[in-house]
């Protein structure tokens, strides 16, 4: 057997693989699904962040770096989100159409990879903090993608970060992605954490939009503390922009509140909206279970017992 044909059946195989993966682990008990759905997300992590660098190196000599990102993220998204079982519902992304913006999304686990991989800009950078520039490969693909790295510990280097990114941003007309919570929540309800200040000043001083993006609770997707990953539909909406022409430093706080105060609006009602859907789907449950123990007389009734109690 020839290299070549090796090489192809190695490849062959490879995708069966793939191609079998979702329905293997939608079949495992819910430890064990969530131990090798984790387990897929951090090697994916690997393997991107490897195709990350080549990416970067040939985009670079093409001179689209500002692009490095787009394209890794969403080659994350597609390879990983099919094998967790996770879809998207997505609305609003044309606000990001050829719109250079500082680009702020609420932050709740490292699910929200998948969630930067189905939106992220196409001419748009990476905020971070310091210590993933030490993370094997994904560090040195961050740094091959111009990502802004911040040291939090240090209020001086932050300030100066943020300086450098106004200049890069305006330099290489691009926009740039954060967390403006800082770190991942991991909250059980739809809130935010208290948002830091540098998201905003960013704005300001660049002169660009503001676009919120707010991707729904979704502890009914993927919990950590339970150690469930279920997977599931997850929304995202893309806000509409809000403009900061005009404003300085001393408008900051208003920014900041103004933003987060439409994403918590949106989040309680994606939340609002999943949790009425869940009970009614519960209550047409119930309903055919009646239906059917009334056809089946008394062994229906014991059925009937025992879907209610289920469901609940």
């Amino acid at each position: 057997m020839t290299l070549l044909s090796s090489i192809a059946l190695d490849l062959v195989a490879i995708t069966l693989v793939y191609l079998a993966l979702p329905q293997f682990l939608a079949a495992l008990p819910p430890r064990p699904q969530f131990l090798c759905k984790s387990a897929l997300m951090l090697f994916m992590v690997a393997v991107t962040s490897f195709l990350g660098c080549a990416v970067s190196i040939v985009y670079a000599l093409l001179n689209r770096r500002s692009e490095i990102n787009f394209v890794v993220s969403r080659l994350y998204t597609k390879l990983t989100a099919r094998p967790c079982g996770v879809s998207f519902k997505v609305s609003g992304e044309h606000y990001l159409e050829d719109q250079r913006a500082v680009v702020v999304c609420n932050h709740q686990s490292t699910l929200d990879l998948m969630v930067i991989g189905k939106v992220f800009p196409k001419h748009c950078v990476v905020m971070a903090k310091k210590e993933l520039l030490y993370v094997p490969l994904l560090g040195l693909y961050m740094k091959l993608s111009n990502a802004i790295f911040v040291d939090r510990k240090n209020h001086k280097k932050a300030i100066e970060s943020s300086t450098h990114a106004v200049a890069d941003m305006k330099k290489r007309n691009s926009g740039i992605w954060i967390f403006p919570e800082g770190t991942r929540s991991r909250l059980d309800t739809a809130d935010l954490l208290p948002f830091k200040k540098g998201a905003f000043h960013l704005a300001i001083q660049s002169q660009y939009p503001i676009i919120p993006i707010v991707s729904e609770a979704y502890s009914h997707i993927y919990d950590s503390s339970r150690r469930l990953f279920p997977g599931g539909e997850l929304e995202i909406r893309v806000l509409e922009p809000i403009p900061t022409t005009g404003m300085t430093t001393s408008d900051v706080n208003e920014l900041m509140e103004k933003t987060r105060e439409v994403m918590l609006k949106h989040l309680k009602e994606m939340d609002a909206l999943r949790t009425s859907s869940s009970t009614l789907a519960k209550k047409e449950l119930i309903q055919t279970a009646v239906s059917s123990a009334v056809a089946l007389g008394d062994e229906g009734t014991e059925i009937l017992k025992k879907r209610t109690a289920a469901s609940q």
